[in-house]
């Protein structure tokens, strides 16, 4: 972990490739999988639920501002104002980041806080 933490400093370049990352694999997310009419078997089905949490707890963990939870907001509005999606997929996709999605951003939030190794100024002394 770690070494993840020294890989992605708290700079505003990180939070913006963080961010674009985000935005890209759930509009990628949303698109082809939970737009899907298709059967889609269960194992890819499993993946795919799987991915979206991992998302969702790197995201928590790269960018660890209060700011990160507005990024929730994408999936439904993308189901809203998007073109070609299915207009009650926003209800489904609302639950998603209430549950599981805000607590996994808030767990990785917590995390990196946590394993993020503080320093100590002598200047207090």
């Amino acid at each position: 972990m770690t070494t993840f933490i020294e890989r992605t400093p708290a700079t505003r370049l990180t939070y913006f490739k963080a961010s674009l990352a985000y935005l890209g694999f759930m509009t990628v997310w949303v698109y082809a999988f939970a737009n899907t009419q298709r059967h889609v078997p269960g194992l890819f089905i499993l993946l795919a639920l799987m991915a979206g949490m991992l998302v969702h707890f790197g995201a928590g963990f790269a960018m660890p501002r209060q700011e990160t939870f507005a990024l929730l907001a994408f999936p439904p509005l993308l189901a809203i104002l998007g073109p070609g999606v299915n207009s009650l997929l926003w209800v489904p996709l609302v639950l998603m980041m209430v549950f599981p999605g805000a607590p996994l951003v808030l767990l990785g939030l917590w995390l990196r806080n946590h394993l993020d190794p503080q320093e100590v100024e002598d200047y207090w002394f």
